[in-house]
């Protein structure tokens, strides 16, 4: 029996076995690059949408629902505004963050560190922004809308509140090396801004959920990555010490106000000494799971698979660029380790970029869907 594209999300985040492989695009992590999107639409000899991001200060601004039914994607995504509004530069080239960002190419990093010499009283008087200025109502209500008016049932997936976490705004904010020194010898420092953050995104996700959410099925967490591709960038112990209660803390709001919305969690790199922690906080979801050769995927498949939902996996840096077979050959590879016996949506390990060819995309999801025809 076939079924919608909810039901079948749905089994899946419950552990239960769906009719085939869920799949999903377009997420806080897992985008279509622009210069993609632009390929595959001329491809497909169609239009462009407006963008959701208006102002094109990422690498990716649209989102657009016909490719995603093209595709057959099953999860449609509400954007809660706010990384668009707080990115928008003041007078003086800050954001809302008080950031000022250089670029490379399609990208930008921080290039001022407001917080860099702060003292700990200086970090508690910070302005940051106010969920109230970031999260607007109506346009929240009016893509409710739109996904209302599709021709299926979808699962609705609520995109993050800001673009890092805990770990990496502190370090936006406070200087990447400096604030890896704090969680060794400024550690009150580093418990105040994490605190300043959790009591921020805290309040984001407070108005995101008021608005929206008795119809989101999950929400994404600002990302964070704890781990480079052969080892964690912090210890484990660190992060016991810094991050779980916060963490634990922001989920457990969430699921206060909202008991039956997962939790997606995004961290790259070698995340398997991360793992159980994420479940001890209370994440439901974990994305991206890189295929790293420090990842034993089957070996944490069988570990964790009944208690962690596996999202993303595809490779983007090889498999995706290459031929179709090896498209095809990445999305039965992923769905063999990952997929069996439910608990697996696939999707990009992170967002495609412009060296994908385009016919590749439309290769890799209807290789999704023709393995699972076949079993």
């Amino acid at each position: 029996m076939s079924l919608t594209p909810r039901a079948r999300i749905l089994r899946v985040l419950n552990h239960e076995i769906p009719d085939r492989v869920p799949t999903a695009l377009w997420g806080s992590w897992y985008g279509v690059t622009d210069r993609l999107y632009f390929d595959a639409l001329n491809a497909l000899g169609w239009e462009p949408v407006a963008p959701f991001r208006p102002e094109k200060a990422h690498s990716v601004n649209y989102y657009d629902d016909r490719l995603l039914a093209h595709l057959g994607c099953d999860v449609r995504h509400i954007d809660p505004g706010a990384i668009t509004v707080s990115s928008r530069l003041n007078a003086d080239g800050t954001d809302a963050w008080g950031l000022q960002y250089r670029h490379s190419g399609l990208y930008r990093a921080a290039a001022s560190f407001p917080l860099e010499h702060a003292t700990v009283d200086e970090v508690l008087a910070y302005p940051l922004p106010r969920a109230e200025d970031l999260i607007r109502e109506e346009p929240l209500h009016a893509r409710l809308r739109a996904i209302d008016a599709l021709d299926d049932e979808y699962a609705i997936g609520g995109r993050a509140v800001a673009s890092y976490g805990f770990f990496e705004m502190a370090q936006s904010l406070r200087r990447h090396e400096q604030f890896l020194l704090d969680l060794l010898m400024e550690p009150e420092l580093a418990h105040a801004l994490i605190a300043r953050l959790a009591d921020c995104y805290g309040a984001m996700m407070d108005r995101f959920l008021e608005i929206v959410g008795a119809r989101l099925d999950w929400i994404e967490l600002p990302g964070d990555d704890f781990a480079g591709n052969t080892q964690p960038i912090i210890s484990p112990k660190t992060y016991d010490a810094f991050f779980k209660q916060p963490y634990a803390d922001l989920i457990a709001r969430i699921k206060a106000r909202a008991p039956h919305i997962k939790v997606v969690i995004h961290s790259d790199g070698a995340i398997t000494p991360f793992l159980q922690r994420f479940i001890d906080i209370g994440a439901d979801v974990v994305h991206p799971m890189e295929p790293l050769p420090a990842t034993d995927m089957a070996a944490v498949k069988a570990r964790f698979g009944d208690r962690l939902v596996f999202l993303g996996g595809i490779d983007i840096r090889t498999a995706m660029q290459g031929d179709e077979a090896g498209v095809v050959a990445e999305a039965r590879r992923r769905i063999e380790l990952l997929g069996q016996g439910g608990g697996y949506i696939l999707a990009p390990a992170n967002h495609l970029q412009h060296d994908v060819p385009a016919q590749n995309l439309f290769r890799l999801y209807a290789a999704a869907r023709e393995y699972e025809q076949h079993n």
